[in-house]
């Protein structure tokens, strides 16, 4: 699949270190080898959204928004678990995800 990055989603990944770096390249590159989102093993759909999808990594979490007519997957979101589901969030990706 191809695969876009938010500019959240990048500045928050290079403030990881260690073993969230090496997780987050495995990550990316199962994504791009990914045929579509039910190929990815670690995948789960956003109750609530059409196209998110949220990748646990650890203490971290990946929300995704999955294009179907570009077949394109963009990395939205690189939060911590308790600050990933808070309201003002929600309501961006919910922005985002009618674009």
């Amino acid at each position: 699949m191809k695969v876009e990055y938010s500019k959240q989603f990048v500045k928050a990944a290079y403030k990881l270190t260690g073993k969230y770096k090496i997780s987050l390249q495995r990550i990316i590159s199962e994504v791009i080898l990914a045929k579509d989102m039910a190929d990815l093993t670690n995948s789960i759909k956003m109750v609530g959204f059409q196209n998110s999808y949220r990748i646990k990594m650890g203490n971290y979490r990946l929300i995704l928004v999955f294009r179907f007519v570009e077949e394109t997957v963009i990395f939205e979101l690189l939060l911590s678990r308790g600050e990933v589901y808070r309201k003002l969030h929600e309501t961006n990706l919910r922005k985002k995800e009618k674009d």
